[in-house]
């Protein structure tokens, strides 16, 4: 939507999966296009011959991208927002278009000390999208430093926005999204009705929110608030139903800990962020920047996170924020008690976010437009980037 506000660009077209545009609220900007010819995820079924069929959608999905840009014609970029693309210069069908690719992790999630086969091989094709495009763009400085170590080429560094045009673009009431294979003990059904949000937000609660995932450090936010006595709510779906289970199981043995896992919609999203008392991200590792760090920044919430050096990076000079070692139990358990209880005193709730000309979004459009083609894969420029 950014970059179809901004005069420099004739047209764009955002290529999703069925379902993104009733999602959306069907928006209308002009020069927005919402095409839906993604293949849906595969979620269930055999192994192998799940795993089979994703090979086999991947290969469809680059043939659809590439008669897309064949239509686009030349000076056309293709901002990828995904590095699931091994190979990106096969998506583009002109030697004078160009790529981009949003690098959201630079490190992956998993303990690469650790990872297994099927890890190594997808970070393998995952690097080997960086090093194709044109450009990538990476969020925040810390991670440009982690990313120049396997990303040889064009690499810019912006900072994570925070404003939306979603809801004035929208022309229609947001049409919830079936989850296959839904992890979580709530199904997507549930979370059409908002069941369980009235109930776990009756009361004051620290907020761990979005996809729980293993570096998220989850286990142990609930480890420290059970031994704070610190009401916690942690809502979002699990990456796996190993991890789900884990997360229950944690809950009950602290007490006080409220999971809800399952997809939020952006209604429940917003409401949940909007009525936290203070937002809790406990990573064990990370090398990006947090979208949900960023709304509460923006919101002017309370935070207590991890003392990881992107965290602190992108936190900045943020108030009130604390930051411990979430592998201590007892150091992040103090924080998150003394983050909570300041909250509370001060009755804190979060701020309208008003960007109304949506000016943190002009470095990411800059970043996207200014891509330049490249000798893919070695970072030198052979092209005026017209």
């Amino acid at each position: 939507m950014a970059l179809a506000v901004d005069p420099r660009v004739e047209s764009v077209v955002l290529l999703s999966r069925p379902g993104a545009d009733a999602y959306l609220g069907r928006p209308t900007v002009e020069g927005l296009t919402v095409v839906e010819t993604v293949p849906p995820r595969r979620t269930g079924g055999f192994g192998p011959l799940r795993q089979g069929l994703q090979v086999l959608d991947l290969i469809r999905e680059h043939a659809q991208i590439r008669r897309l840009s064949r239509l686009a014609g030349p000076g056309t970029v293709l901002a990828l927002d995904s590095s699931k693309y091994p190979w990106p210069g096969l998506l583009t069908a002109r030697r004078d278009q160009r790529t981009a690719l949003f690098l959201h992790n630079v490190k992956p999630h998993h303990d690469e000390n650790a990872a297994s086969l099927r890890e190594r091989v997808l970070r393998y094709l995952e690097l080997g999208a960086a090093r194709g495009v044109d450009r990538v763009i990476v969020h925040g400085e810390d991670q440009k430093r982690t990313a120049r170590a396997t990303v040889p080429g064009d690499l810019v560094a912006v900072t994570l926005p925070t404003s939306t045009r979603i809801d004035q673009a929208a022309t229609a009431e947001s049409v919830p999204v079936d989850v296959p294979g839904e992890t979580g003990t709530d199904s997507t059904a549930a979370a059409r009705t908002g069941r369980g949000l009235t109930s776990a937000t009756a009361e004051p609660y620290a907020l761990v929110l979005g996809e729980l995932r293993a570096n998220k450090g989850v286990e142990l936010a609930i480890d420290a608030a059970g031994q704070a006595g610190v009401p916690l709510l942690v809502a979002g779906r699990p990456e796996s139903a190993e991890l789900g289970q884990l997360l229950h199981d944690r809950a009950r043995a602290a007490g006080g800990v409220e999971i809800l896992d399952r997809f939020l919609e952006r209604s429940e999203f917003t409401q949940l962020l909007e009525g936290a008392a203070v937002v809790v991200l406990p990573y064990t590792h990370f090398d990006a920047q947090s979208g949900i760090l960023a709304k509460a920044v923006a919101a002017g919430l309370p935070i207590v996170a991890s003392d990881l050096p992107s965290l602190k990076e992108q936190a900045g000079s943020h108030e009130p924020a604390l930051f411990a070692d979430v592998r201590d139990t007892a150091a992040f358990a103090a924080a998150l008690r003394q983050g909570f209880d300041d909250a509370v005193a001060r009755g804190t709730r979060a701020a309208a976010v008003t960007q109304a000309e949506h000016a943190d979004w002009a470095p990411t459009v800059d970043a996207v437009l200014g891509t330049v083609p490249t000798a893919r894969g070695t970072g030198r420029t052979t092209g005026s980037g017209r």
